[in-house]
């Protein structure tokens, strides 16, 4: 029987101190909504959603979104369009620094760019990542579907260092204000569910995906570190801009995103004298803030495990057993990890949640827990529920494996 003896926010926060709990928290993630969602419990924001969940008996987390990066109001940003040799349409923008000028050129892909997948860089604070209609035809400074659509990068090489710099600028002035207000909404509405926040993201590694051509940020991390130490030395410095802003409102959990901090990219070399060390700086400027700090990773864990097992971080997200080609290794990740950090997942979403059968869900949880728990577990089937990977009817298989084996 599931004992019901903490509050959610409490048990969250405790799971990851790796202090005891009532019962091991399933703590799920969601990047959308879930597919046949029953009427009476379909919501149309993140609060919603948190409501429906604690209903379940689950641990939701309110989100405390940090702000999108965008120029700074005095820099000039022009955009217009252009047409591609193969006829695709160029939607294209010039932000004219005092150390240059920054051009970015991206293909509008007809097969998805105008699709509802195509979301905003950062939900809104209410959690709605849906873009407004005339958000499709004009980029932004940032946009996941950047990423292998570049025609023209935002920064081509070292020769773009000095203006980059310029764009990266935490807000200011009223944007800043109701960035702030909008958060501290978001933690009262969090506080009175009962609920832990979690403020999303600070990011490293994932910058030369969104802003560089990742072959030739790859090759210049060979052959010209010293241009892959300053661009992230710019990026770290808007980290630190970020993140003091996000501690006035005092979230429970920063997370930082390492989606593409993985061998295939990094390695353990890079991953443990180029990322680590600012990883590590913005954990500790987190915990002086009074905020515990959460590292999302989506694969790597058995080849980083004796790098990461020395950070000064309070929780890793995103272990699962089919990833890197289902090479984790959940007992030596375990034996490396768990004396003094919480695993926050354990379960594959899209195949075993979204494809498996009851056995082999009830099995995943079961093994979850069993190697990475009791202490310091919180389950999540990794890394998201994402549109239509996990239809409702599979998330309740979820829901009751997790109570048969959890209590």
């Amino acid at each position: 029987m599931m004992k019901y003896e903490m509050t959610s926010r409490d048990r969250i926060l405790a799971a990851t101190r790796r202090q005891p709990v009532d019962h091991i928290p399933l703590g799920q993630l969601f990047h959308s909504t879930v597919l046949n969602t029953p009427a009476d419990k379909q919501w149309h924001d993140q609060f919603e959603r948190a409501r429906v969940m604690k209903e379940l008996g689950i641990d939701p987390t309110i989100d405390i979104w940090m702000p999108a990066p965008e120029a700074p109001p005095e820099i000039p940003v022009r955009r217009w369009t252009e047409t591609d040799a193969d006829g695709t349409k160029l939607l294209c923008a010039a932000y004219e620094t005092p150390a240059g000028t920054l051009t970015a050129k991206v293909r509008c892909t007809e097969s998805d760019w105008y699709d509802a997948t195509h979301y905003r860089f950062m939900p809104r604070w209410d959690g709605n990542a849906h873009r407004d209609p005339d958000q499709y035809d004009r980029i932004d400074m940032m946009d996941d579907f950047f990423t292998r659509r570049y025609r023209v990068p935002l920064v081509k090489g070292p020769e773009d260092l000095d203006a980059f710099a310029y764009l990266l600028r935490a807000p200011t002035g009223g944007y800043r204000d109701l960035w702030i207000r909008n958060a501290r909404k978001a933690k009262a509405i969090a506080q009175e569910l009962g609920l832990a926040t979690q403020a999303r993201r600070v990011a490293i590694g994932d910058w030369f995906m969104w802003v560089c051509w990742i072959e030739d940020f790859c090759m210049q991390m060979v052959e010209n570190p010293g241009y892959a130490e300053r661009f992230y030395d710019i990026v770290q410095n808007y980290n630190r801009q970020i993140l003091a802003m996000v501690l006035e409102v005092e979230p429970d959990i920063v997370q930082y995103r390492g989606w593409y901090d993985t061998p295939d990219y990094w390695g353990p070399k890079r991953l443990r004298t180029v990322l680590a060390p600012r990883i590590q700086e913005l954990a500790a400027q987190a915990h002086a803030g009074g905020s515990l700090f959460c590292y999302l990773l989506t694969e790597g864990y058995t080849v980083y495990r004796n790098i990461l097992a020395d950070m000064n971080v309070d929780a890793f997200l995103g272990l699962e057993p089919l990833a890197a080609r289902k090479s984790e290794d959940f007992a030596a990740i375990k034996a490396a990890l768990g004396p003094r950090h919480c695993i926050w997942g354990g379960v594959n979403a899209p195949v075993t949640v979204g494809m498996g059968t009851d056995e082999e869900i009830d099995a995943a949880v079961r093994t979850a827990i069993e190697t990475l728990g009791p202490t310091g577990l919180i389950l999540n089937a990794c890394m998201y529920l994402y549109d239509d990977d996990v239809s409702w009817d599979r998330f309740m298989l979820l829901i009751d494996a997790w109570r048969r084996n959890a209590a």
